[in-house]
């Protein structure tokens, strides 16, 4: 049995050993019979080089070539060329013109494309250069400014370009260019004008199935540097809705450098956005100097909103779903009381006589049910709770502007809005400030909200359609009791006043100031009418303190004496307008309306059937 055992072990090893022996053989013979890969047909294989700012003996430091120059100056400078490879290398020398990149990065022009600006200004010394290995050769150069130059700044390079020709994976020759470049920034002196324009923006919304949901947009436009002062920017992108709310806006992000006459186009998407008809995108863009040049005297920021459309349409489709289904049914109700008329019709001396003036009364019932929901509504007013200090007190209408309250809101209060009125704004004012939970601002000394306005007042004034700003403009900050609530706890006023042109000051301090001064009697609390006999509780600081994180740019706080102003108390409530309160309120009672008028209807319907039906049993 072993023996047997030992013959069938030997039997299963040799039929291994048959099939292994010529898979082996035939691998080996593909492996030999595969040609070696070629190697590349580039003489250097991977090669390092660069190229410099360099002095006549040696480099130096400057991160560029940057010259100031008058039209008609010829200048003479020097560059280094590099090689850091182990095998001497030639390269091809040759100046261009600059262009801005579609992802905002700095370029030359190719060789083989012709400059027309400094590309072509720039002689060389040498239009070849052979490198040794780990080595460098210093070539000279020669600048020279036509007479016709315009004033401004002009960009350029200097290249260093290595061609060689490659084999890839698949056996193609292809040519393969490496450039390495010296950026030349050349300012000829003259009238400077920094100013940048922007092109649309263009919105399209994507809209959502969810009747309660928001939608999305994506927002497309285009920044432009239409002076002749290389700049860079600080961009905010905003997308509200007819009520004031603001979207989620990804992006977009700051311009590091734009040339006199490139053009970049952004694209940003929003989320959040809720359709109201039609909700309005804004871009602000601030032009900024370009890092290590010397800021221009004026950078005038550049604002541009357009209107786009965001219409409801499932909302619109469910309303109209609803007013066919109410129609459908009044109509089949109406033919079938005309069947059973038809059918038992006997005369009725008094009944039909009457249903013109049961009808009559029923919708004079319903129409004077409607105007007293609509009379007796209550309206939300707040009494006065203090007053808003503006800062800066003196400023112009592009300077960003702090509102601060000189004492907390009421207990009670969850959320807060504020608005400005004035000449060219709106009856009701535009809000500036949107719904928002009052614990999302910073305290300042005194207690009160520090709340930095997002825009400036040419901002919102061009937002609502006008551009010239005059006289006063009164700030008036709402404390609610909820997100969705119609009552006004309290409200904080305050202005400002432009004198002349575009500069303002703050109207706040100068009213009460004068009130102050114009009267000596006791105030309503009992106080006396000098400054500092009623001051707000904990006093409003002069100062950032803690509104720190709310200081405007140029560093100024709250306006100093602001703790001894006397409260001006008024004569009446204030009115509270919350505009998104006001459409839903709106909306409820264009409802209730319809639903007054349509259970009349049916009413004056059942009564007329019921008439009907009594003069046939008759």
């Amino acid at each position: 049995m072993i023996s047997t055992t030992v013959r069938r072990l030997a039997a299963f090893l040799a039929v291994c050993v048959l099939a292994v022996l010529p898979a082996t053989a035939g691998s080996a013979s593909a492996a030999a019979s595969t040609p070696a890969a070629r190697p590349s047909a580039a003489p250097h294989g991977r090669t390092t080089f660069g190229i410099q700012p360099s002095g006549a003996k040696k480099p130096d430091q400057r991160p560029n070539l940057s010259y100031s120059v008058t039209p008609g100056a010829a200048l003479r400078d020097h560059i280094a060329v590099w090689n850091y490879g182990t095998k001497p290398i030639t390269l091809r020398l040759y100046g261009g013109d600059a262009f801005i990149t579609a992802d905002g990065g700095f370029d030359v022009l190719a060789a083989g494309k012709k400059s027309t600006a400094v590309g072509s200004w720039v002689k060389l010394g040498k239009g070849k250069v052979t490198v040794p290995r780990r080595s460098r050769v210093i070539v000279p150069l020669t600048l020279t400014v036509p007479r016709s130059a315009t004033p401004g700044d002009h960009a350029g390079g200097i290249v260093a370009s290595l061609s060689a020709t490659r084999t890839d994976a698949k056996g193609n020759k292809v040519r393969v260019d490496q450039r390495v470049g010296a950026r030349i920034y050349l300012r000829v002196s003259g009238k400077l004008t920094p100013r940048l324009a922007v092109d649309g923006p263009h919105t399209d919304y994507h809209g959502t199935l969810n009747p309660f949901g928001t939608g999305s947009a994506t927002v497309t436009y285009t920044v432009r540097n239409t002076g002749n002062v290389r700049l860079g920017a600080r961009q905010v992108l905003r997308v509200s809705d007819l009520f004031g709310g603001g979207a989620t806006v990804r992006g977009p992000r700051d311009i590091a450098e734009l040339l006199p006459g490139s053009a970049l186009t952004f694209t940003a998407s929003a989320t959040g956005v809720l359709p109201t008809v039609r909700d309005t995108a804004t871009v602000t863009v601030d032009p900024v100097p370009v890092r290590g040049d010397v800021p221009p005297p004026v950078r005038p920021r550049v604002t541009a909103a357009a209107g786009f459309w965001a219409v409801p349409w499932t909302v619109l489709g469910l309303v109209l779903i609803l007013l066919t289904a109410v129609t459908v049914n009044l109509v089949r109700r109406r033919r079938r009381r005309r069947g059973a008329g038809a059918a038992n019709r006997r005369p009725a001396p008094a009944g039909p006589s009457r249903a013109p003036a049961g009808r009559a009364t029923a919708m004079t019932a319903g129409l004077v049910a409607a105007a007293m929901v609509l009379v007796g509504a209550p309206s939300a007013r707040a009494a006065d709770a203090g007053q808003l200090t503006v800062s800066p007190a003196h400023g112009s209408d592009t300077q960003p502007i702090t509102l601060t309250a000189s004492a907390p809101c009421p207990t009670g209060t969850s959320n807060v809005i504020a608005r400005v009125a004035g000449a060219g704004f709106p009856r009701g004012g535009q809000i500036v400030v949107g719904n928002a939970p009052v614990a999302t601002y910073p305290k300042a000394p005194g207690g009160g909200s520090s709340i930095p306005l997002i825009y400036t007042m040419r901002d919102y004034a061009t937002t609502a359609g006008f551009h010239t700003l005059r006289g006063t403009y009164t700030f008036t900050l709402t404390c609610l009791k909820g997100a969705f609530s119609r009552t006004g706890l309290g409200d904080f006023t305050g202005s400002l006043r432009f004198a002349s042109g575009k500069a303002y000051r703050d109207g706040t301090k100068a009213e009460v100031s004068a009130a102050a001064g114009a009267s000596s009697q006791p105030s309503a609390s009992g106080g006396q009418g000098g400054p500092g006999a009623s001051a707000a509780p904990g006093g409003a600081a002069s100062g950032s303190g803690g509104a720190a994180p709310a200081t405007p740019p140029n560093g100024s706080g709250a306006p100093n004496g602001a703790a001894g102003l006397t409260k001006t108390v008024a004569e009446a409530p204030v009115q509270h307008s919350n505009t998104m309160l006001i459409a839903f309120s709106s909306v409820g009672f264009v409802v209730a309306f319809l639903a007054l008028l349509v259970g009349a209807v049916f009413w004056m319907r059942g009564r007329r059937a019921r008439t009907v039906q009594s003069a046939s049993g008759d």
